[in-house]
């Protein structure tokens, strides 16, 4: 059974349209596209005359019999419309058409043609050519152009039409697949291919055939999309299942289209799906890609396992209302939390889906920001409930922003909910004033700060709490700068060692419950995080501050870099001294926690180097004279088809390790994996491996996949996929999968490295 399944892929792949998916053809923006043989034509390209009242003739012998000339012997006739060479050609000047016999080459401005014999003649300006025994090309489009042989061809200025003929998308005389069909028409106008009783041909071989077939020439089309095969193994069974997806793309408008398909799991039955988009506005601010809206549903009719049904649906709306005001909409949820496990068997690492309505506005020239806010989460797979925003407002202005001393005033006022009752809940109220005044900005750097914040808890279950605490401080910086040479490359070197002392007001906070509060110590403390001057995320722990900071970072970076690009070369070292052994803590009922009088040492350096990353941060302790933390990087990648990226982190009580590659064993083939593991506890958190085979015209790949349960187990699936140039779409489930496990590569199959 399953050895007929793969066989109806392959087969229905073949007459896979091109859709929202991307074409494999190297076009002429495509140079490095070395796995393609150069680009070649049936003949030579000729340059056609630009007069457009003459016609250029050469010829071995010429006469002029009545109301026409013959020509003979290597004849060769240019126009602006056409070029026309053969043995012999005759011109009829009553009728303005000509005739060509023996070894014909023609050229229009689309497509070329060889024969044995060609008529063409002009119609209201209008060529009209016919060809026997031909082969043709439409050259226009580049390397990616059909090309086929036919008994007979006629061309006119928007429509091809061939009599028992094969078409390919491939390379000039390397047609690894084509159409054989009784009669094709190529409606240039409609952007469609027509094909009577046709026949898909793959290495020789028939793999599939229709009685008529229908295809998009060039962009989107309706049809079908690359069907999907999997096949996994159900946590509860012994032997493997399998699941086969077949969409079908519907091009509804330029702005909108659908896709629907129908997956059929062994185990668990039909699941239905659609996915529909449309651009609801033009894009008008440049934060946002587009005004889209976008939703995705899938449901299974009662699961054969767990007789349930089963359901996702996922909608977005990114909608730009003005230049300065955006609505954001996103309804994101499952059936039940073991969906994805069991049913998609994708984001299985997802611990909440977060729904939410955002309407927001920005005025940079005001500086002035608005924000209204709800959102819900469901916990999925092995996730718990969180608080979640039933409401929020907030409400950003500066004042004076332009000169020495802005003045900053941010209110935001939050209902939180929380789905598992005798939680608590309520509304936080939060105002801060803050002030910064630049004393120098000459070397070195002065620049002094001021804050005071105000918090009111109005809690449902508990007595309101109010808190108010102020806060100063001052930071020195002394940059020095100065230009140089590093790695062959001219930089400028930047060293800033910096000064920071932080005062902030010690308040009790045991009694106020924590709804958004993270502590950003609990894994590796980075430079970031030690020189922020705040311990906690969030709003409801303010930590007491009496410290000083000393940092020191060194910037080298090249002369011409952009403001995306890495420094070549950075380093940071960072620690905090305390002059108060008790601090603010963030565990529920207690006030403080007490501390060292002086933080861990923090420091990091990063590499880049042409296709060369080095990172590595560091947590040191001074008391025991060791590293307690760090997490180190590595990765060399030429493109996303030849790559090797190492992460390697170690939090004291967890360890993981993951590694990421592709490596080409030719211009053709490819193999990529990764692995995502928690050493500490030898869990393979995932694990892809795989193959890709990609020619100019088609292409293949293999996926493998184990990915942990979350129950002790592991989920075991592969994934297969063929396309073939211009006739598939790479859109597919498969892509999306590959991709999210092993970052840095793309599967994108029209890329070429």
């Amino acid at each position: 059974m399953k050895k007929h399944l793969i066989v109806s892929i392959l087969a229905l792949s073949a007459f896979s349209i091109e859709a929202d998916g991307v074409n494999l053809i190297c076009a002429p923006y495509q140079p490095l596209c070395t796995n393609c043989p150069e680009h070649q034509t049936l003949f030579p390209l000729e340059t056609l005359s630009k007069d457009s009242e003459s016609l250029d003739i050469e010829a071995d012998k010429s006469e002029i019999i009545e109301n026409k000339y013959h020509l003979s012997g290597d004849v060769e006739l240019k126009s602006d419309s056409y070029f026309l060479a053969a043995d012999d050609v005759e011109v009829f000047t009553s009728d303005n058409s000509t005739l060509a016999k023996g070894n014909v080459r023609f050229q229009d401005n689309t497509y070329l043609i060889t024969g044995d014999v060609l008529s063409a003649k002009k119609e209201d300006d209008k060529l009209i050519a016919t060809a026997t025994n031909a082969n043709y090309q439409h050259f226009a489009v580049g390397p990616g152009g059909a090309n086929g042989y036919t008994e007979i061809i006629s061309k006119t200025s928007n429509s091809v039409l061939l009599t028992n003929a094969t078409y390919s998308l491939c390379p000039v005389n390397e047609n690894d697949w084509l159409i054989d069909a009784d009669s094709i028409e190529l409606n240039l106008d409609k952007n469609r291919g027509i094909a009577d009783k046709a026949t898909v041909v793959f290495y020789g071989i028939p793999i599939f055939y229709l009685p008529k077939y229908s295809w998009v020439l060039e962009g989107r089309g309706s049809g079908f999309l690359t069907p999907s095969y999997d096949s996994y193994t159900e946590t509860t069974q012994t032997g493997s299942s399998y699941s086969l997806r077949v969409p079908y793309y519907f091009n509804i408008a330029p702005d909108r289209d659908l896709v629907a398909a129908m997956t059929y799991m062994s185990s668990r039955g039909f699941i239905y799906e659609g996915k529909y988009r449309q651009l609801i506005a033009p894009k008008i601010t440049e934060e946002h890609e587009h005004s889209l809206w976008e939703i995705e549903t899938k449901y299974l009719s009662d699961d054969k396992i767990t007789n349930l049904n089963r359901w996702l649906i996922d909608t977005t709306i990114e909608l730009d209302l003005s230049k300065k005001t955006h609505l954001s909409v996103k309804y994101n949820r499952v059936s039940d939390a073991k969906y994805f496990e069991e049913i998609a068997r994708t984001n299985t690492k997802v611990k909440t889906l977060n729904s939410h309505l955002k309407l927001s506005f920005d005025d940079p020239n005001k500086h002035l920001g608005v924000t209204i806010l709800t959102e819900d989460e469901q916990p999925v797979n092995a996730g718990i409930s969180v608080y979640t925003r039933a409401a929020e407002g907030s409400i950003s202005k500066t004042f004076n922003a332009d000169n020495k001393m802005p003045i900053q005033v941010d209110v935001v006022s939050t209902k939180f909910a929380h789905d598992t009752p005798g939680k608590e809940s309520g509304i936080r109220t939060h105002g801060n004033l803050g002030i910064t005044r630049e004393l120098s900005r000459d070397f070195p750097i002065i620049t002094t700060r001021a804050n005071v914040s105000s918090t009111y808890y109005r809690l449902d279950n508990s007595n309101n709490i109010n808190r108010t605490i102020a806060g100063t401080g001052v930071d020195f910086a002394f940059p020095f700068i100065n230009q140089g040479n590093l790695y062959g490359s001219k930089v400028n070197h930047t060293l800033t060692p910096k000064i920071s002392y932080n005062y902030r007001a010690k308040k009790v906070q045991g009694n106020i419950p924590i709804f958004d509060s993270t502590d950003k110590y609990d894994d590796i403390i980075t430079f970031a995080d030690l020189t922020s001057g705040e311990r906690y995320t969030g709003l409801d722990r303010i930590t007491n501050a009496n410290d000083l900071t000393l940092s020191i970072e060194s910037s080298h970076r090249d002369v011409n870099a952009l403001d995306d690009d890495k420094d070549l070369l950075n380093m940071k070292i960072a620690q905090t001294f305390y002059t108060d052994d008790e601090v603010v803590s963030d565990t529920a009922n207690t006030n403080y926690e007490t501390r060292k009088s002086y933080s861990d040492i923090v420091a990091s350096i990063d590499v880049a180097i042409s296709n060369f990353t080095f990172g590595s941060a560091i947590q040191f302790n001074p008391d025991t004279s060791s590293i307690v933390k760090k997490e180190n990087s590595l990765s060399y990648i030429l493109n996303p088809r030849k790559f090797v990226s190492i992460a390697l982190s170690d939090e004291g009580t967890k360890k993981t390790r993951k590694i990421y590659g592709a490596y080409p064993l030719n211009n053709s083939i490819h193999l990529f994996g990764g692995l995502d593991r928690t050493t500490s506890t030898g869990v393979t958190n995932a694990e892809t491996t795989g193959i890709a085979y990609e020619s100019c015209c088609w292409a293949f790949r293999l996926a493998h996949f184990k990915e942990d349960n979350g129950a002790g187990g592991y989920n075991y699936s592969t994934g297969v996929e063929l396309v073939l140039s211009g006739l598939g779409s790479t859109a597919t489930p498969l892509k999306d999968r590959i991709e999210t496990n092993i970052p840095d590569y793309n599967a994108n199959l029209r890329y070429k490295p």
